[in-house]
């Protein structure tokens, strides 16, 4: 069994539990959702926070899309919600989830975003 090297690092900020993280898909980039519905994206390396969505539906949820430019945001709610990676705007707010949304995630293509409840509900959007 080969060991794994790893270096201790810390996301400081939120101030609630993180309860999601994903890397962009070119490695620069770090999404995190904290359970007190704020999402962040971070520089990889200077862990600097470059943007901020509060009250941003990313209670227990992030990704990147597969070229990196969007995020999708969810849980803790009946949303999911896309913004713009680069700048922090809100792209789309999905709502039609008929219970709290636990995960989401975008297609390989980046075209469609799946999200999945808590009672076992999924939906699949595409995306304008």
């Amino acid at each position: 069994m080969s060991r794994l090297n790893y270096h201790k690092v810390e996301l400081e900020g939120h101030t609630y539990p993180v309860v999601s993280v994903a890397f962009s898909p070119d490695g620069k980039r770090i999404a995190t959702a904290s359970n007190n519905w704020t999402a962040r994206i971070w520089d990889a390396e200077s862990l600097q926070v470059l943007k901020e969505r509060r009250g941003a539906d990313g209670g227990s949820s992030v990704a990147f899309s597969p070229d990196g430019k969007k995020v999708v945001a969810a849980g803790s709610s009946t949303t999911v919600q896309t913004w713009n990676a680069e700048s922090g705007e809100e792209l789309q707010r999905l709502t039609e989830f008929p219970d709290l949304v636990c995960s989401a995630a975008f297609s390989p293509d980046g075209k469609k975003i799946v999200a999945v409840g808590d009672k076992g509900t999924a939906r699949i959007w595409t995306l304008e």
